[in-house]
């Protein structure tokens, strides 16, 4: 009997070879594949996460603003004139917005006023909001901030009535020196996005 021939016993080691190598090809663009969808998922869960994060700042400043009330407030120290409204483009300091609202929430019962004075900030990229449990809040009242964004590059705001805007407005209440009806906030992100919002304040009264 002959042997058999070479390539009816089995692979050579050049196929061998050959076939290891188209494995590990394989392998490669399928380990890249994976990552690529890993990243892209993570990406679509961040985005997501800001996207909710977004949600939640425009309503609580809607919610805020709509449930202005005119109230003359003053800082804990004191250290400025009482206003019924302060708006900044924001001020060097910060600031934003301060004014009081009504209706806030008591599921526990809790022996206190509906009244709130509330301060939106910009700090370090973020927006702030800062709550007193008072209107009148003096230098013990429990003072609160929440961060409702951050990643801002920038954010800048104007206040009108009517067909009228000013980047800075500071009101008394009275009919001399009233509230604005509006607010437009324009916030700029990290990413190059850019996002114009306009707010109603006190139901625009």
């Amino acid at each position: 009997m002959t042997a058999p021939h070479a390539s009816e016993s089995g692979m050579t080691l050049i196929e061998t070879l050959i076939a290891l190598f188209t494995i590990a090809l394989m392998a490669s663009a399928g380990a890249v594949m994976t990552g690529q969808t890993l990243r892209g998922a993570r990406m679509v869960e961040t985005r997501g996460a800001e996207s909710g994060a977004l949600a939640v700042a425009l309503n609580t400043l809607s919610a805020d603003l709509a449930a202005y009330t005119g109230r003359l407030s003053q800082d804990a120290v004191l250290s400025e004139p009482a206003t019924a409204f302060a708006g900044h483009a924001p001020r060097a300091d910060g600031r934003l917005m301060v004014f009081v609202r009504n209706g806030w929430a008591n599921p526990s019962g809790a022996v206190r006023s509906d009244l709130q004075r509330v301060e939106y900030r910009v700090e370090n990229g973020a927006l702030i909001r800062r709550s007193w449990l008072a209107p009148d809040p003096g230098p013990a009242t429990p003072v609160v901030d929440e961060t409702l964004l951050s990643g801002l590059a920038g954010l800048e705001a104007r206040f009108g009535q009517a067909d009228t805007w000013r980047s800075e407005w500071l009101a008394d209440g009275g009919e001399v020196a009233p509230a604005p009806q509006k607010v437009e906030l324009t916030l700029a992100f990290a990413e190059g996005d850019v996002l114009t919002v306009r707010y109603l304040i006190g139901a625009g009264s």
